[in-house]
């Protein structure tokens, strides 16, 4: 068995690749309006905003990790192609990118909406701990390892104290990043929404619990914590469903992602969306097909929406803490 194709190169690629202090831990794209240099932000919507975040979108593994994995390269090719897509970011990167789409006519591209990705291979350190617990680890939601590759092999490679190393160059960085981005965002907007996007399979595979099939086309995951706002998951189905999608609502992924230092604050909320990997890539293959595109434009009008709906939020709690006086007796007797 081969592995697939451009996904076997990059592994190998990422073992004489270049060290991790060579490579950013976070890929940050500034906000319309934004100096790259400076960390000011002027959004075109300043009532909401979106912050997208993409944890399962990088496939980089430094050489002292690969050294240590009991996988070859062809295994370690597969294992980042079940775990991890960086097809999906290249998409959340054409949708988040407002002016992206303008660049066949020589158009300077404009930077619009926040996006932060996780770069390393979850084989390195998960993140958020999803598919650690999907492969069996007994921990709580968190930065974790996984336990085992795909196909069963047991992937206990560091001690104790090194595993928290591991953890202070990887997950924690892109962790901190994202909440700090948060908070930035929440010192100058009213309401953040913070939009997870990751992906699945057309069919199961062998480790995934979840083995309904056929599979929807898209998936809406909301807070566990209460933190999507009523309404807001459903707005978004209706909007799949008008453009020919099969939306479904927390199958086969379940619930969306908040920094648990700030899950306390009411601006702040929480929404997860998921794609079936068909719709913009060959699955057989590994490779992105032109039809990505057309995904990059449903899923930019998506956040435009989005934006626009955060914005009614924001109107709507307004007139519920601040509800208008009624017309005072002079106003009513001159009439």
């Amino acid at each position: 068995m081969s592995g697939p194709p451009g996904k076997l190169e990059s592994a190998r690629a990422s073992l004489d690749g270049p060290t991790p202090a060579e490579v950013p831990f976070f890929a940050v794209f500034p906000s319309f309006g934004r100096d790259p240099n400076r960390h000011i932000v002027h959004r075109r919507a300043p009532l909401g905003s979106i912050i997208v975040n993409v944890p399962y979108g990088g496939i980089f593994m430094p050489p002292a990790v690969a050294k240590r994995m009991p996988l070859t390269p062809e295994e370690l090719g597969w294992e980042n192609y079940r775990l991890a897509d960086p097809h999906l970011l290249r998409v959340a990167t054409m949708a988040a990118d407002e002016g992206v789409m303008a660049l066949k006519s020589g158009k300077k591209k404009v930077p619009k909406r926040e996006l932060v990705s996780y770069p390393f291979s979850p084989l390195v350190s998960d993140p958020l701990g999803i598919l650690a617990g999907e492969l069996g680890a007994d921990a709580p939601p968190g930065p974790a390892f996984i336990p085992k590759s795909t196909m069963g092999k047991p992937l206990d490679l560091w001690k104790p104290g090194e595993e928290e190393t591991v953890l202070n160059k990887s997950s924690l960085p892109y962790l901190g990043k994202l909440k700090e981005t948060c908070l930035e965002f929440l010192q100058k907007d009213n309401l953040v929404l913070l939009l997870t996007l990751r992906s699945f399979s057309a069919k199961p595979w062998n480790f995934e619990s979840e083995r309904r099939y056929p599979r929807p086309d898209a998936n809406i995951g909301t807070s566990l914590e209460n933190k999507t706002p009523k309404g807001l998951e459903t707005f978004v189905g209706k909007f799949l469903k008008a453009f020919g999608f099969w939306p479904e609502l927390d199958w086969p992924h379940r619930g969306a992602y908040l920094p648990p230092e700030l899950a306390g604050s009411p601006r702040l909320l929480a929404l997860g969306l998921s794609f079936r990997r068909d719709l913009y890539m060959n699955e057989t293959t590994g490779k992105p097909e032109k039809k990505a595109e057309s995904l990059a434009r449903v899923l930019r009008t998506v956040f435009s929406l989005l934006e626009q709906q955060l914005e009614n939020v924001v109107r709507i709690r307004h007139l519920r803490e601040h509800p208008p006086k009624p017309p005072s007796m002079v106003i009513k007797a001159s009439e």
